[in-house]
């Protein structure tokens, strides 16, 4: 890879790789700027050489004209006409001749053979011809004049050919001087301006290494990303910063996220284990009874569940996270809301009646909602479990099925339990988190239920929240994404 050697605004020597954004743009400002010097000088050689040409046929037509003052009529009686030398004063070395209107000639200048007879029927009266010495540049003049006026008696108009030429050697060296002098100071002006842009360039683009710099630190030891002032101040580079910002900060959560599931995940596995081994150590440290391996047994059996429950759980959550960052709405099927929720309160009646516990579903509309039917039931399960569970015995539990203003599908999950501690409240959601942090068999519950919850709630666009109500009790309200709600004249319970 090659290297450009470029300086910085801090002043030190920098090498630029091609594929540099910094060297394209200063090569694409070095090349423009070259192109305007090579048109502004062209452009002012070519109007000086009008303007210097302009300037010489004029000079050519008026030293023609001295040559027609110093013609005159020869008073005989042929009117011949003739040149009087003696009163000619054009410079030597141009040539001259000049013919009457019967083409004859009547003089020429005694270094000159004659015009080519291509230049005097040309229709243009300016012409070049070059010998040995010189390039020489002509004018044609043809006038109608009276060259006798005297005893105030006017002879007739006579008409002559004046054809004059001059050495264009001083015209082509003053042009050469012009476009030396716009050369020198179009590339001195080249070389100053490729300077200043090069390093205007370097220094609007500064923000940009320092903030690719910054970024470049970044890694999964180093979150820490200070993006310098001057970046977040560039209008084109804001955007790019708070971005990079937001995604740092999402991935640096996600990624301690993932690190303390591993350790909690590996501390729950690990007690599990350790309760199983325990058992299982009891049962072999001393002779025992057929009745007593048998109770141990049963005891590590239960152990043995309770790791199954656990790596479900982890597998499940793992699982729900993979799919709801890959859910296509396109593809959901709209299913009944209420039926949903009233399925999943038939299915749990029977634990809730178990424990004295009444279950109550109501509902005042129809409302659908796009969802996988398996993924609601999950959540609406681990809803009224948590529910039940933390229920005083003879309480109800609530499931009020509605809608909002904005068309949003609400269920809300009411308990008459203890409530959560306010100190818990924020934590509710995060894996492994338990109201109550002891590991005993009787808990139950490995603090996944409610992470699985937000997880899928949110993969279909929706929220999920869980206050204290006044007084005693829990509220978990979920909203998601609903259609047009139908009237229910009469609103069901289910018991």
């Amino acid at each position: 890879m090659h290297y450009v050697p470029i300086l910085t605004p801090s002043g030190t020597k920098n090498l630029l790789p091609k594929n540099s954004i910094k060297r394209q743009l200063i090569i694409a400002v070095v090349v423009s700027q070259l192109l305007l010097a090579i048109g502004l000088t062209a452009a002012i050689v070519l109007y000086s050489r009008s303007q210097l040409l302009a300037a010489f046929d004029i000079m050519l037509e008026g030293r023609a004209d001295e040559i027609l003052a110093v013609i005159h009529d020869t008073e005989d009686e042929t009117g011949t006409l003739m040149l009087d030398r003696e009163r000619l004063s054009v410079p030597s070395d141009d040539f001259f001749e000049v013919w009457d209107e019967n083409n004859k000639l009547i003089s020429r200048s005694k270094n000159w053979q004659g015009a080519p007879p291509s230049v005097l029927v040309s229709g243009s009266p300016i012409f070049q011809v070059a010998n040995q010495q010189s390039s020489y540049r002509g004018i044609i003049v043809r006038k109608m004049t009276i060259f006798d006026q005297e005893d105030e008696h006017p002879g007739p108009l006579k008409k002559v050919t004046i054809v004059y030429a001059s050495s264009t050697r001083d015209l082509t060296h003053r042009i050469f001087q012009i476009g030396f002098f716009a050369v020198a100071s179009s590339l001195l002006l080249f070389l100053f301006a490729g300077l200043f842009a090069a390093h205007e360039v370097s220094r609007g683009l500064y923000p940009m290494q320092a903030l690719a710099a910054e970024a470049k630190r970044v890694s999964a030891r180093n979150w820490n990303f200070n993006p310098p002032a001057t970046a977040r101040k560039m209008r084109e580079l804001a955007p790019l910063v708070d971005a990079l910002d937001s995604t740092l900060a999402s991935l640096k959560r996600a990624f301690n996220r993932e690190q303390q599931f591993i350790a909690d995940a590996a501390h729950e596995l690990k007690t599990a284990v350790a309760i199983l081994k325990s058992t299982l150590q009891l049962l072999v440290c001393r002779p025992r009874t057929s009745v007593e391996y048998k109770e141990g047994l049963e005891r590590s059996l239960g152990d043995c569940g309770r790791l199954e429950a656990l790596v479900c759980g982890i597998l499940n959550l793992a699982r729900v996270e993979q799919r709801t960052d890959h859910h296509n709405s396109d593809e959901l099927q709209e299913i009944d809301l209420v039926e949903s929720c009233e399925h999943s309160v038939a299915e749990l009646n029977p634990v809730a009646q178990a424990r004295d516990i009444r279950l109550r579903c109501t509902f005042k509309s129809n409302i659908s909602v796009k969802a996988d039917p398996a993924d609601l039931q999950t959540v609406w399960f681990n809803l009224l479990q948590n529910a039940i569970q933390h229920s005083p015995l003879g309480s109800t539990v609530w499931m009020e099925v509605t809608n909002s203003p904005r068309g949003t599908a609400l269920v809300v999950v009411e308990d008459a339990g203890a409530g959560i501690g306010p100190d818990q409240l924020p934590h509710v959601f995060e894996r492994f988190r338990r109201g109550d942090p002891s590991r005993a068999r009787a808990t139950g519950g490995f603090g996944l239920g409610l992470s699985i919850c937000k997880a899928l709630i949110e993969g279909y666009g929706g929220d999920i929240q869980i206050s204290n109500r006044n007084g005693t009790g829990t509220r978990v309200t979920v909203s998601l994404p609903g259609t047009s709600p139908t009237p229910i004249s009469n609103a069901r319970s289910a018991s």
